[in-house]
C-alpha cells in the first residue's frame, strides 16, 4: 500500500522543512531538570536516614529498658539474700576467731609431758609452778628471772645430786619442744641440819641435810607467746598474759646473757 499525502501543495513544502530543521535552544535549557532531580533524590536519602535514625533510637531505648529491668530484679534478689550472706560472714568470722584462739592455747599437757620425760633419775622436784605471762602467777609473785620475760614458763624448783646434774638437767630441758630459754635463778648448797618434814621446803625430806644443791630453774617458751599475741591481734580478744609485741632491749640483753652456776660453769 502507498502512502498518499493529504496536504495541498502549498503546504507540502513547508511541512517537510519544518521536519527537518529545529530552532536551536536557549543557553542552560534542561539543567533544572536535573537539579529538581537531585534535590529530590536529596530529601529521599534525607528521609531515609531519619527513619533508619529513628528505628536505632527504638530499639536502643527498647534495649536499655529491659536491661533496667533485668538490673532491678537482680538488684531486688540480692537485698532479699543478703540477710543470707551476713550471717555467713558472721558464721566464718566466729569459726575463724574460735580456730585461732584455739590455736593460740598454751598446751600444757605436751610441755608437762616432754618435761616429764626430760627430767633426769636423781632430780627431787619441790615446787612446779606454770602460768603463761609474768603477771599471771599466782598472787602476782614470781621470781626476778621469771619477771623479766613476759612469756609462758614453768617453774622448777627442788635438788639434785650435784652441780653437774644440775647443768645436766638443763640441758635436757633446753632440748624440749618449744623452749626457747632455760635460766637459773639459784643453784646452791645449804649447810647445817634438815629442815622439818613437814616443812616440805629447800632441805627437807627430798633433799637431805644440805649435800646436794637446791635450785631453782625457769623453762621459757616464747615461741608459744607470739602465737599468743598474733591470736589476739587477729581476733581483736584480749588475752591475758600475752607478751608484748617487743619486749624492751634491756630486758632481751640481760635475759640473753649465760647464768653461771657456782661451780664455774655456764648455761644458755
Amino acid at each position: 500500500m502507498r502512502a498518499v499525502n493529504l496536504l495541498p501543495p502549498d503546504l507540502r513544502s513547508s511541512s517537510a522543512k519544518g521536519r527537518g530543521t529545529q530552532p536551536p535552544r536557549a543557553p542552560g535549557e534542561g539543567i533544572g531538570a536535573f537539579i529538581l532531580l537531585g534535590a529530590l533524590a536529596l530529601c529521599v536519602a534525607a528521609v531515609a536516614g531519619l527513619v533508619l535514625s529513628n528505628n536505632v533510637i527504638k530499639e536502643r531505648k527498647a534495649t536499655l529498658a529491659q536491661v533496667t529491668a533485668e538490673s532491678d530484679a537482680t538488684t531486688k534478689r540480692a537485698a532479699e539474700l543478703q540477710p543470707y550472706a551476713d550471717f555467713q560472714l558472721v558464721a566464718q568470722e566466729r569459726v575463724g576467731t574460735v580456730q585461732a584462739l584455739a590455736n593460740s592455747r598454751f598446751d600444757w599437757e605436751q610441755s608437762l609431758c616432754d618435761l616429764a620425760k626430760a627430767m633426769p633419775r636423781d632430780v627431787r622436784l619441790s615446787m612446779l609452778s606454770g602460768n603463761v605471762g609474768a603477771g599471771a602467777t599466782a598472787g602476782g609473785a614470781s621470781s626476778g628471772v621469771r619477771g623479766a620475760i613476759n612469756a609462758p614458763a614453768i617453774e622448777l624448783k627442788g635438788c639434785t645430786s650435784s652441780q653437774p646434774a644440775v647443768a645436766r638437767m638443763m640441758s635436757r630441758l633446753r632440748n624440749i619442744d618449744g623452749v626457747t630459754r632455760v635460766s637459773l635463778s639459784k643453784s646452791d648448797k645449804q649447810g647445817g641440819a634438815t629442815a622439818s618434814p613437814s616443812s616440805g621446803g629447800e632441805g627437807g625430806p627430798l633433799c637431805g641435810r644440805g649435800e646436794k644443791p637446791n635450785f631453782e630453774v625457769v623453762v621459757f617458751f616464747e615461741g608459744a607467746a607470739a602465737d599468743v599475741a598474733l591470736a589476739a591481734a587477729t581476733t581483736g580478744e584480749k588475752v591475758v598474759g600475752a607478751a608484748p609485741a617487743a619486749a624492751p632491749a634491756a630486758q632481751a640483753k640481760d635475759a640473753a646473757k649465760p647464768q653461771s652456776t657456782p661451780e664455774g660453769g655456764t648455761t644458755p
